[in-house]
């Protein structure tokens, strides 16, 4: 069983839509297996992205009970009361799936003021430890998307977590970012989560057109190549696919180009585990 946190101080490298697509991909792994447990992505960015998109995107209307709950979990969470199951709900993904990612109704003004809350309580970054406690055991792997910075939000997922996927974005100032993720990561190592481990590096909304792009891989591929794992193209149908609510592997076709982005990561992933 892991927890995996998606993390990046910067916005748009595509932290949801790898959250959303790789929940998708384990869950359906894990649907073949005997006596098999689900998988659950909980989604601590105030702007709720990964929800909306796993409840079928923002040209439907499924999402709204879903982030405007009254019963949700960032009011649980900042109350100090444990997970339970009146907060979790089926998803749409996997769409071409029985089984679905699970998800915490959640209410998106009391997400925005969650960060504050948490920051009033005893051992406040260890609150989301705490929250999941009753529940972990539950489930095959959990997904935590979060939001771009390195408040207090974010400290709580990496406290929570086994694991960190870091994607960026290759341009000229990621290899910056990557460093100061790096250290966030064994601040929290150092300090509050020992067992903590950085599963690997995804390039994402990668060009390789782009000399600026293959120049930013190649310095990554030397200082961490054994951190890197299989590149998310910046394609138009992972686009299309987020828009609309799906998760590529029921939207695209498995010999395209998205699809088996995915797969292998979603291989890749595995395989890190099994070693882990």
């Amino acid at each position: 069983m892991a927890i995996i946190s998606l993390i990046n101080r910067k916005g748009g490298v595509g932290k949801s839509t790898i959250s959303i697509n790789l929940a998708a991909g384990l869950a359906t792994r894990e649907s073949r297996k005997p006596n098999s447990k689900p998988v659950l992505l909980i989604d601590m960015d105030d702007q709720l992205s990964a929800t909306i998109t796993a409840m079928g995107g923002g040209f439907e209307q499924a999402f709204v009970p879903v982030i405007t709950a009254e019963n949700n979990y960032p009011s649980a969470l900042a109350n100090g009361y444990g997970a339970m199951d009146s907060l979790i709900i089926d998803s749409l993904i996997p769409r071409k799936r029985e089984e679905k990612v699970k998800l915490f109704k959640t209410n998106k003004a009391a997400m925005e003021g969650l960060e504050a809350q948490l920051k009033t309580r005893d051992e406040a970054a260890y609150q989301l430890t705490y929250f999941l406690e009753p529940i972990v055991n539950d489930y095959a792997h959990i997904i935590i998307d979060n939001p771009p910075s390195a408040g207090m939000l974010p400290m709580n997922s990496l406290v929570a977590s086994s694991h960190v996927l870091i994607p960026i974005e290759p341009d000229g100032l990621s290899l910056i970012g990557l460093a100061d993720i790096l250290r966030m990561v064994e601040n929290v190592r150092a300090t509050t989560n020992p067992d903590l481990q950085v599963l690997g590096i995804i390039p994402s909304r990668f060009r390789m057109v782009r000399r600026q792009a293959q120049d930013v891989i190649g310095d990554l591929e030397k200082l961490y190549g054994h951190l890197l794992l299989p590149y998310i193209k910046d394609l138009a149908e992972i686009s299309a696919a987020t828009t609309a609510g799906y998760d590529v592997f029921s939207w695209a076709s498995e010999s395209s180009q998205s699809y088996r982005c995915f797969s292998n990561l979603v291989d890749a992933v595995v395989g890190k585990l099994g070693d882990a």
